[in-house]
């Protein structure tokens, strides 16, 4: 065969029904192409559907709704809120157990709001929460700042009772106070320094918050000079006072140590208006060896604070029956729901442990007097 002959045949061997070897092949992979287009998109819609998922289980979260966890409120009667400034506080932990605990009883179920999140929201925005998740009921440590009250009467227009705990909000419509005298309070600490009456004349330091707006304090420093000045030896004693940061523990330790640790003589006796000082000025009076430089007074009762009553590190602590206070707001929201109003003030009992009555609260906080 010859040349001519055979260029003639080579084109047709090289295609079928007039369709190139090439243009087969290319037809080929523009198919393999638009599988693989399909398959990736399918892969990225997969992708997106996930992120979303993800994303409405943590809005539920931070809504206070997530499944499996306020969910399970539907099992019970009521779906209450309990709310506070400080979720580390243990005065307010104590309380949150008892009203839980009472709550659990009547077949209700009290969420500690923001507990498990991971975001750390104010209490305003907590309340806020609690009030669009519609709660039964919301027991909250209130103060008297006008962002509190619109809150406050908004949940009560949307028909959610609010009890307010240890801080009150007397211009806004929450239904009953649950807490202690403050007055009392002061009182109480005016009688154990008048305990140390002599004839040389003491100053008295009284640790307060610079919250001007906190009138908590204002109102247990006037128990404390009234009392004092009611007796027959207010001229011994010089009433002073301090201002310590209280939003943080750091910063109550830095103002607390900055005092003791310093050169010259303490006062005479320091009163501790909250459970930070108290365990601050425990801290630091070990810390720097100054145990005995000064008389001690506290607020509340922590390991800490009790172990120290019991080595007379603190002469005294004032603590308020937080059982008593857990157990209160829960009355206080189902005698709201059974009768429509409930007792505006329900005042819990104030205790004062010393060195001869400390063993017992130890013991009753399951630790050994002995070891403490």
């Amino acid at each position: 065969m010859n040349q001519q002959a055979y260029d003639k045949i080579i084109p047709y061997t090289d295609s079928v029904y007039g369709i190139s070897f090439q243009q087969q092949t290319g037809s080929m992979n523009q198919l393999v192409s638009k599988k693989n287009g399909i398959r990736y998109l399918i892969v990225l819609i997969l992708f997106f559907a996930v992120i979303t998922a993800v994303c409405f289980l943590a809005f539920r979260r931070q809504s206070g709704r997530i499944p499996g966890q306020d969910d399970r409120s539907e099992k019970f009667n009521h779906h209450y809120a309990f709310i506070c400034g400080d979720r580390q506080e243990s005065f307010y932990n104590a309380v949150y157990d008892s009203a839980a605990a009472a709550a659990l009883q009547n077949g209700d179920y009290l969420e500690y709001m923001g507990r498990n999140l991971t975001a750390d929201y104010s209490k305003y925005e907590l309340m806020e929460i609690a009030i669009d998740a519609k709660m039964d009921g919301i027991i909250i440590e209130a103060d008297e700042s006008e962002k509190m009250s619109k809150l406050i009467n908004r949940a009560d227009a949307e028909g959610i009772p609010v009890i307010t705990i240890g801080t009150d909000n007397t211009s806004a419509e929450r239904k009953s106070y649950v807490g202690f005298g403050y007055y009392d309070l002061g009182q109480n600490y005016g009688k154990q320094i008048l305990r140390h009456t002599q004839d040389d004349p003491k100053t008295v330091l009284v640790l307060m918050s610079p919250d001007a707006e906190d009138s908590r304090q204002n109102i247990i420093f006037q128990g404390i000079r009234e009392t004092i000045d009611q007796s027959d030896s207010s001229r011994y004693f010089d009433l002073q006072t301090m201002a310590v940061p209280d939003t943080s523990t750091f910063g109550a330790e830095e103002s607390i140590s900055g005092l003791i640790m310093k050169d010259g003589e303490l006062p005479d006796m320091i009163v501790c208006l909250n459970e930070i000082y108290t365990t601050c000025a425990c801290q630091a009076l070990v810390d720097y060896n100054r145990v005995g430089d000064t008389i001690v007074y506290g607020f509340y009762e922590n390991s800490t604070i009790l172990s120290s009553i019991r080595k007379n590190i603190i002469s005294a602590t004032v603590t308020v029956n937080t059982e008593q206070m857990g157990k209160y707001c829960i009355e206080a929201l189902e005698e709201y729901e059974d009768y429509g109003y409930v007792n505006e003030y329900m005042a819990a009992d104030i205790e004062v442990i010393t060195p001869s009555n400390v063993d017992s609260y130890l013991l009753g906080n399951g630790e050994e007097a002995a070891d403490a």
